[in-house]
């Protein structure tokens, strides 16, 4: 093998396509718009309680964790936008981009703060639930 083809290797090894990840107001605008969530749910988000996450952690214990893939880019309307926004400021936590559902998206806050060091594998194929 001669100079230039060993370089062609060599560049064609270094050019890995990597996927593109969507932003964590796409992954949650297209959780608002698969479930229709709205200002109720924002209400609920806003009133939950440590003992109120407990409680629906026990009752989604069974269940197990959905298939969901965020959007790449999400154009929302300005009622989608208002509840994502006030989704992303009440629950500013990092496990919000592993939430797959509505259950999760509210889970998501408590199990941060009780469990601050689980790893990206366990929050992808685990419900919230069964980790709280």
């Amino acid at each position: 093998m001669d100079l230039k083809d060993s370089l062609r290797q060599d560049r064609a090894r270094g050019k890995v396509k990597e996927p593109f990840p969507p932003s964590l107001f796409s992954h949650v605008g297209g959780l608002v718009r698969r479930h229709h969530l709205g200002l109720d749910f924002c209400r609920l988000i806003e009133s939950m309680t440590a003992a109120g996450a407990v409680t629906l952690a026990r009752r989604c214990l069974s269940e197990a964790k959905p298939r969901y893939e965020a959007p790449l880019f999400f154009l929302a309307t300005s009622a989608e936008y208002l509840v994502i926004q006030k989704i992303l400021t009440v629950l500013d936590n990092p496990f919000l981009a592993f939430a797959h559902n509505p259950e999760e998206i509210i889970l998501s806050k408590t199990l941060w703060q009780r469990r601050p060091g689980l790893n990206p594998e366990e929050l992808t194929s685990r419900h919230f639930a069964a980790l709280l």
